[in-house]
């Protein structure tokens, strides 16, 4: 139930997840939906989101955790998630930004599960960021993020790769001019040095 409302979220949002499409999509008995979920469709779309939080970030950590530059990491994510809607058609985006943008006054407990998956993605992207100064890698990871979200959408609106591979490319371009100032890459070496065991 939790993968089909997952799906259902990717493909039509808060509203196309309702309790009948769930059943239907996962092939559950509908009393099954409020035996597991007794307080209904916010909670099991809390638990979808969960785990799109771990799956999604997995991704995030593949790349990010990776050796390569800030710039080549970039363009890792940019060019996945390209080939990742491609594959669907650019009939999926990210759950977490499609439930995000249905809350309403009655769903303030979403709001607050999707501001804690957003909240995490950033961690895991900012810890990747090495060739960034420390006190700015959590908004560069948000940075990132923003513009991945961003693109996924023009992409979905546009049915075509374009936007995600050129935003991807640009704001590599420009994190590249960022990282490779003298005084940034020092910082950056000495962070790493520090980071280091002693022998």
């Amino acid at each position: 139930m939790i993968l089909a409302t997952l799906d259902l979220l990717r493909g039509s949002g808060l509203a196309g997840a309702g309790v009948n499409p769930i059943v239907e999509a996962s092939g559950a008995p509908k009393g099954s939906v409020y035996h597991f979920f007794p307080r209904g469709k916010n909670q099991l779309v809390t638990a979808a989101l969960k785990e799109a939080e771990i799956a999604i970030g997995e991704g995030f950590r593949k790349i990010f955790g990776g050796s390569g530059s800030v710039p080549q990491k970039v363009r890792a994510l940019f060019s996945a998630t390209a080939t990742q809607i491609d594959v669907n058609r650019f009939t999926q985006g990210c759950p977490v930004a499609a439930v995000t943008l249905d809350i309403d006054e009655d769903s303030e407990d979403l709001r607050a599960a999707c501001g804690g998956v957003f909240a995490t993605w950033c961690d895991v992207i900012a810890a990747g960021l090495d060739d960034v100064p420390e006190a700015r890698r959590r908004d560069v990871a948000q940075l990132i993020l923003a513009a991945l979200e961003g693109a996924l959408i023009l992409a979905r609106a546009t049915a075509t790769k374009d936007p995600l591979l050129h935003t991807g490319a640009l704001l590599a371009e420009t994190l590249a001019r960022v990282t490779s100032r003298p005084g940034h890459r020092r910082q950056a070496r000495g962070n790493r040095e520090r980071r280091r065991p002693r022998p």
